[in-house]
């Protein structure tokens, strides 16, 4: 019988700034064979649910945590029993990639949004010592150092707040909620918004989606109105490549993106997610409803990967598909500009003079006062609410493909 050495399996950096996640669950029993690169573990990040793979091939002899439990980024979380050939050629293989651990350390090691967080904060980071792996600098760590310099302040606010008392019921946030409140405060504290709203009469919309249905039907898909809320802002951001953008106030530069990478707010069990959907320039009205389909399905099973939800250009939300009459949308902080999307309803409206009753589609858009102007936001919501209006004019080429802007 050959020798076997035990293999052991940490949670790696995953990226997005993660240091830490929750165990959901073990797809592989103790005692089960394993391949290299099956999947052995299920996790939970701020971000999404990931699978974690086999390093190696081998017989998988401990679970070191259990379900539920939270560990950070170094921390083990299983072996695996190999034949020594299979982990001497793994132990190699690392041996032969560049000491980023090393390298790391020579300076003060912290996530570039831990980094952020100290700035906002106020905090050195090198008067810090870290308690995450090697020495890292963890986001608690920071705001513990905030607390300590801020004591006088916050012993008096507590004097003011009332004491948890018996009857109350105390609802611990999960990490995805935690990551919603950290994001919308600090995209409310940081960008200056400004925000518009609109309604136009939606008769035309869905006189357009009666038929795009009806092809839909025939190919097996289902499309929604959000569909055409993201093939029309497609056309709108061609128009308007600024919205399509990140704000880099370091480098003190607007970055237009080649591509319209529309990220897609999503309510799920866990809280709101948002999801990308990738070069949407390309897509035809059927392409988007499938991928939307996809996404959206993958979002609320939890089985996104960070990728999923990186590199997002602007974002939509569809405060309609939840019975919500109308919002004001939180920009998405590097992004500079989101669009709402209401419920549509029966309403007056004056036409041609007279008052006739219509369904009527309420729109808000939010944008960073740092980068457009009240007059920028209204000619991009003209362009939107222009392409919403009529669709059938502006998809009346839309077969294969593209933003068909005109």
């Amino acid at each position: 019988m050959s020798a076997t050495a035990l293999i052991d399996v940490t949670l790696p950096d995953v990226g997005e700034g993660i240091a830490e996640a929750q165990i959901l669950e073990w797809l592989v029993a103790l005692g089960q064979a394993v391949t290299e690169d099956q999947p052995i573990v299920l996790i939970s990040t701020d971000k999404a649910a990931v699978e974690l793979p086999a390093p190696t091939s081998g017989i998988l002899r401990e679970q070191a945590v259990q379900i539920g439990a939270t560990v950070t980024v170094g921390a083990l979380l299983a072996r695996i029993e190999a034949s020594r050939e299979a982990a001497e050629k793994l132990t190699s293989g690392l041996a032969e990639r560049p000491a980023q651990t090393s390298a790391r350390l020579s300076g003060v090691a912290a996530a570039p949004s831990t980094r952020l967080l100290a700035r906002q904060l106020k905090v050195d980071l090198g008067a810090l010592s870290g308690s995450g792996p090697n020495g890292r600098i963890l986001d608690d760590d920071v705001r513990k150092a905030a607390a300590g310099k801020n004591a006088s302040t916050r012993r008096q606010a507590t004097q003011g707040s009332r004491a948890v008392q018996e009857s109350d019921t105390c609802v611990p946030l999960n990490r995805t909620r935690l990551a919603i409140a950290r994001a919308t405060a600090a995209s409310w504290r940081e960008v200056p918004h400004i925000v518009e709203f609109r309604q136009i009469d939606a008769t035309q919309l869905q006189r357009a989606k009666q038929d795009y249905c009806s092809r839909a039907e025939r190919e097996g898909r289902r499309l929604t109105f959000l569909s055409f809320f993201v093939k029309a802002a497609a056309i709108a951001l061609a128009r308007h490549p600024t919205f399509n953008a990140r704000l880099d106030m370091a480098c003190e530069q607007i970055i237009c993106s080649g591509h319209h990478n529309i990220g897609i707010a999503t309510a799920t069990d866990a809280g709101l997610i948002v999801p990308v959907l990738r070069n949407v320039e390309n897509l035809s009205i059927m392409e988007i409803a499938l991928a939307l389909e996809n996404l959206i399905d993958r979002a609320r099973r939890q089985m996104l990967s960070p990728g999923d939800m990186a590199e997002g250009s602007f974002t939509i939300t569809n405060f309609g598909s939840y019975g919500t009459w109308l919002g004001t949308p939180i920009i998405r902080a590097p992004e500079v500009a989101i669009v709402g999307f209401g419920r549509i309803q029966q309403a007056v409206l004056a036409v041609d003079g007279a008052a006739v009753v219509r369904p009527v589609l309420p729109i808000s858009a939010a944008t960073d006062h740092r980068v457009h102007d009240g007059s920028h936001l209204a000619a991009f919501l003209d362009t939107l609410t222009e392409v919403l209006s009529d669709p059938a004019k502006f998809f009346a080429d839309d077969k294969g493909g593209g933003t068909n802007a005109r």
